[in-house]
């Protein structure tokens, strides 16, 4: 099985543990990723944070990491293996201020040995990890040069995943929310770089949100990585699920159910199983439920009433906080997803 077929792209400050757990229930066979983490953070702050990814099974969680310090990278690759992350990946796409001021992610293209390194350091640190590269299409460059890039990273590392989002940076212009949208994507590129390397593994990344792009796109490459569509719509993981796991498609066919009714079936599965989450979460961890719950407010995308299904979720969230009543999250269940 391809691994890498489905995965949903690193999202700093939205793609967390919780949000993880989430993104488990809803398709247990996609690919998640882990925001973006310095190294520095990551040994002083992060280390700890990273133990309570152990509940999500079937090594489908990767680590990504950004850094120019091959001696951090490989002390702490050491700590993801021993953490059970079945994937470190090594950011070099992106595009943020920071990262051009401390010559990190898209901005230490320029220096490809260091990142062969760096490379090497993770490697060499956890040899039974998978190990993948995240990086952006660079219009700097020519076609060649790209190939030559990819090339020389696989051939002196091994390297073989490379995930790569088909919009270049915006030179001189460091928003990253303006990078967005700008420049245009260029899907085409990335295909011609599977056709001339067919034994590395090409994801591909970049406004990808609908099965019939995802369908085009796997005629080319080997992957797709979904962003901010999911999390703007997580439901539409099912639609994953039901489209490419044939094993799962009994949920969808062998019912009398109508579609409307099965998705809300397995909407109600899901928040009992949530439920269940943020009681232990409450008890072990002394998590604010709302750290939860705002990650599964879209699962309502689209649905009849969705804004007061969300607001109703959030308001019956609160009664966490009292941890010995958790009625209201119980009846809001079993009175709104029939």
């Amino acid at each position: 099985m391809n691994i890498h077929k489905f995965s949903v792209a690193p999202m700093l400050g939205l793609t967390d543990r919780y949000c993880h757990y989430f993104y488990s229930l809803l398709n247990k066979s996609i690919k998640l990723y882990t925001g973006m983490i310095h190294t520095s953070l990551f040994l002083f702050k992060y280390k700890n944070k990273m133990l309570y990814y152990n509940f999500i099974k079937d090594n489908i969680v990767a680590i990504q990491f950004i850094s120019n310090d091959p001696k951090k990278l490989y002390i702490c690759s050491k700590i993801a293996k021993k953490l059970n992350f079945s994937e470190i990946n090594f950011n070099i796409g992106c595009p943020s201020l920071n990262c051009n001021k401390n010559n990190l992610g898209f901005y230490l293209c320029n220096n490809i040995n260091r990142i062969i390194d760096c490379l090497n350091a993770i490697k060499f640190a956890s040899e039974e990890i998978i190990l993948s590269v995240k990086l952006r299409i660079n219009i700097s460059y020519s076609y060649r040069k790209i190939i030559d890039f990819i090339y020389k990273i696989y051939n002196e590392t091994k390297c073989k995943i490379f995930i790569i989002h088909a919009r270049s940076v915006i030179k001189n212009n460091f928003s990253t929310k303006v990078n967005l949208n700008n420049p245009k994507l260029n899907y085409n590129i990335i295909y011609k770089i599977k056709k001339e390397l067919p034994n590395l593994i090409i994801i591909i990344n970049g406004n990808i949100n609908n099965i019939e792009d995802i369908d085009n796109h796997l005629k080319y490459v080997d992957g797709v990585m979904i962003g901010r569509y999911i999390y703007k719509n997580p439901l539409f993981l099912l639609d994953l699920d039901y489209k490419y796991n044939k094993k799962n498609n009994n949920f969808y066919e062998n019912t009398f159910f109508n579609y409307n009714k099965k998705i809300n079936f397995k909407i109600r599965k899901i928040l009992f199983c949530l439920y269940k989450y943020i009681k232990k979460e409450i008890y072990i961890n002394n998590t604010n439920p709302i750290n939860i719950i705002k990650h599964v407010c879209n699962i309502f995308y689209n649905l009849n009433n969705s804004c007061k299904l969300r607001n109703n979720l959030i308001k019956s969230s609160y009664i966490f906080k009292k941890f010995n009543n958790y009625i209201n999250f119980e009846n809001f269940i079993i009175n709104n997803i029939n």
